[in-house]
């Protein structure tokens, strides 16, 4: 993946990655995994998060949970994601974490990502920056600690279109960090070419202005989604920018609108495919 954004010719980012995990092993024996541990009704709603639908991807550093990017609840076993934060990742070293909006807290569970799929067509600043995981054990869809989000809108125009990125940031290994919404507003690809020059804008992507706040998108908010909170719409996911962390400049992301029927079929896809069961021998020091 790679946290965000490592930057390629002083005009992207995208991050690193490393550590450990487990084997995959394909069988119809299910063995569920302590580290995602289900919780009952009445504790769920003493911390309903306020994003349910947002997750991170991590891998496991040392027994210490480490974020790299941010993902987004499809169904009860599919998070969509930027390709560039996991292409390269081995399955085996990621996980999901979720069901709270405080990361690295003991409100959230962890999941197995057993299965991964991006987009044939991506390139590092060529597009097509979207990736679909598949988890284990299932989420628990119970709206109130984990809720799906629909990604299959009709496409917006192009410009004018005030959204949100909700994404944790800059993230240590360890550190406990609360979700963020930052505002943007999209404009036309033509005017962010010419006037900001995203030489490598593609016509699949969206241009957005960072509006106000300190910071920009960061490290680790690769794949964070831009989208209507308040309606739970969901316009794009963070691919790049210029230099991350800056404020008020303009970033790209993948248009969700153009990739919805490739999204469908890469999770029929996976679901047609044998049922992938991770054992679980992952050791969570950060857990005790």
């Amino acid at each position: 993946m790679c946290c965000w954004m490592r930057f390629i010719c002083s005009l992207a980012w995208f991050a690193a990655m490393s550590a450990g995990q487990e084997t995959v092993s394909e069988t119809t024996q299910a063995s569920t995994p302590s580290s995602a541990t289900t919780m009952s009704d009445m504790k769920s709603m003493s911390f309903q998060p306020r994003y349910p639908y947002i997750v991170s991807i991590g891998e496991n550093v040392k027994g210490y949970y480490k974020h790299l990017c941010v993902g987004v609840i499809l169904s009860n076993e599919f998070v969509l994601s930027a390709a560039h934060c996991i292409k390269m990742m081995p399955i085996k070293q990621l996980y999901v974490s979720g069901g709270a909006d405080t990361l690295n807290s003991r409100k959230q569970d962890r999941f197995f990502v057993v299965e991964k799929r991006f987009h044939p067509q991506f390139k590092v600043l060529g597009g097509h920056d979207i990736a679909v995981l598949r988890v284990y054990p299932k989420f628990q869809l119970d709206d109130v600690r984990f809720r799906s989000i629909n990604f299959t809108g009709k496409p917006r125009r192009g410009s004018g279109i005030k959204a949100s990125l909700v994404g944790w940031g800059r993230v240590g290994i360890g550190k406990i960090k609360k979700l963020r919404e930052i505002p943007f507003l999209t404009m036309e690809n033509d005017e962010c070419q010419r006037s900001h020059r995203f030489v490598f804008l593609k016509p699949l992507d969206i241009c957005a202005m960072h509006l106000k706040g300190p910071i920009g998108p960061c490290d680790g908010d690769s794949g964070a989604p831009l989208m209507n909170v308040a309606k739970e719409m969901l316009y794009g996911l963070l691919s790049y920018g210029r230099k991350a962390c800056t404020p008020l400049k303009p970033y790209a992301f993948t248009r969700i609108s153009g990739y919805s029927s490739w999204i469908q079929e890469s999770m029929d896809y996976m679901v047609a495919r044998l049922q992938i069961i991770k054992i679980n021998r992952t050791v969570w020091k950060d857990r005790f």
